[in-house]
């Protein structure tokens, strides 16, 4: 500790280490410690606030550098201050309290569940998280479903554990093309990306682990990672990605485990990371040793080189990055496998956890996307989807504008994340829309807990123009 905090004050980079305190030194050192806590225990040193610089404060108490360099490990040993690289000493933020049995621990919240699993119709549903499909596209996947469903195949095992084999070497293939070299035993399928993201939390994270996600950000990254017991910590989400200053600062300051982020498309927001932005995001992992996974559940909706960005993944070569991919979007949420892409020390980890959520395999649901990557017919799907996704888009955004909505800019995708305006309360309007029957997503479900705000996600192939005129009325 001692030696990195040394080397955190440019006053004395180039000193060595000193001996041992003497009995007259150690007590000057305490004094340090009980001046420095006093003032912060007072509130005149506030969190994030620079202290005097180990010559300035030497100075300042008549005691030796080496003094007060050992003062500072201290007061960095207790959580009291905190140091940056270069920049020099820093205030810490309160310690959160110890945990305790009695206390309650934060609830997963399931209201924003039902804009996955509505009753209600896909046109009462313009908050909802499902993209519909046009009569054709479902006349496909019928098709192929049956196809599959009656080729005969022999039930009566489990099947392997890492999924399809020629699903997985068709995923290899569909990497490869976006400029990714995956070795095969670094594929392995899941149910979905729900499912690959909780298998991912299973194994890796722990009670209390400290995990960061973005805000505002899926709903299904909090409720995954409050089940297993993690302290959360947002970093906020940009047209361009996270802010990295904020992250940095977090990552300095509590070294979290994981950071769980989106970079193509991300959920509400429909921003792309911007390849800068990207780059550096992997520097500051490198540097804190932390695992990124990237949510790239829609990111077969981004049309490939456009302003749409690219998965962390491709960039990064699975050094640091676990992706996890879907299909749900593009064929449907009953028949479209997701799937896991890691190096062999996580995939290692994720076998082992595997069983945990299922022995059985998606015998059907593997073969139907197989078939359909195979064939060709899966990059052709997606073409007609993004087409049919920038008509939609263009027709929502032009409705809520009209209405004195701000609607975000986008790189494609199926959502639309609109400002309601000024005093404008989500909340309060996603209730008045649902008395008139329709389930919205206000901007509560993705941002932190009892954080007002004024915004709202809309799926731009559920929104029709009865809801438009519902949300004026509500507005």
């Amino acid at each position: 500790m001692s030696s990195l905090s040394y080397r955190n004050d440019k006053d004395n980079f180039d000193e060595p280490p000193a001996p041992e305190p003497t009995e007259a030194e150690g007590g000057q050192v305490e004094r340090i410690v009980r001046a420095v806590a006093r003032r912060i225990n007072d509130g005149e040193l506030i969190a994030d606030q620079r202290l005097p610089s180990i010559r300035a404060m030497a100075a300042q108490h008549g005691v030796s550098r080496d003094t007060v360099q050992r003062g500072y490990d201290k007061l960095i040993a207790g959580g009291h201050i905190y140091a940056r690289r270069g920049a020099g000493f820093y205030v810490a933020a309160p310690p959160v309290a110890p945990f305790r049995e009695a206390v309650p621990r934060p609830a997963v919240n399931l209201e924003p569940f039902q804009l996955i699993h509505s009753s209600l119709p896909p046109e009462r549903c313009p908050g909802s998280g499902v993209l519909l499909h046009d009569d054709g596209s479902i006349d496909e996947l019928h098709r192929v479903v049956r196809g599959v469903a009656s080729s005969g195949y022999r039930l009566g095992s489990y099947g392997d554990p890492a999924g399809y084999m020629p699903l997985r070497q068709e995923l290899q293939n569909k990497l490869r093309i976006d400029g990714v070299d995956a070795p095969l035993p670094s594929i392995m399928t899941v149910p979905g990306c729900v499912a690959g993201l909780s298998l991912i939390v299973r194994a890796f994270i722990r009670q209390r682990s400290m995990v960061l996600i973005e805000d505002p950000a899926s709903f299904i990254h909090t409720s995954v990672l409050l089940a297993q017991g993690a302290e959360i910590m947002r970093i906020p989400r940009a047209a361009d990605g996270p802010d990295l200053d904020v992250l940095r600062l977090l990552c300095e300051r509590y070294r979290p485990t994981m950071f769980i982020m989106t970079s193509v498309l991300q959920n509400p927001t429909g921003s792309s990371i911007s390849l800068h932005k990207a780059r550096k995001l992997l520097e500051i992992a490198a540097e804190f040793e932390m695992t990124l996974v990237d949510d790239a559940s829609y990111a077969d909706l981004a049309a490939p080189g456009g302003r749409s960005g690219v998965p962390l993944i491709v960039l990064d070569q699975l050094e640091h990055v676990i992706h996890v991919g879907g299909s749900s979007h593009i064929l449907a949420p009953e028949v479209g496998p997701g799937y896991i892409v890691a190096n062999e020390a996580r995939m290692g980890m994720l076998r082992l956890f595997r069983p945990v959520q299922g022995l059985n395999n998606m015998l059907i649901q593997e073969r139907t996307l197989y078939r359909f990557l195979s064939d060709g017919s899966y990059r052709r799907r997606c073409e007609r989807i993004r087409t049919g996704l920038a008509r939609h888009t263009t027709t929502v955004r032009h409705a809520l504008a009209a209405i004195s909505c701000t609607v975000a800019p986008t790189s494609g995708g199926m959502f639309l994340w609109a400002d309601l305006g000024t005093l404008k309360d989500g909340t309060d309007i996603a209730k008045g829309m649902l008395q008139q029957g329709f389930l919205t997503a206000p901007g509560s479900h993705f941002f932190a807990p009892k954080r007002a705000n004024t915004h709202m996600r809309f799926n731009v192939t559920t929104t029709t123009a009865d809801a438009i005129s519902a949300l004026a009325t509500c507005m």
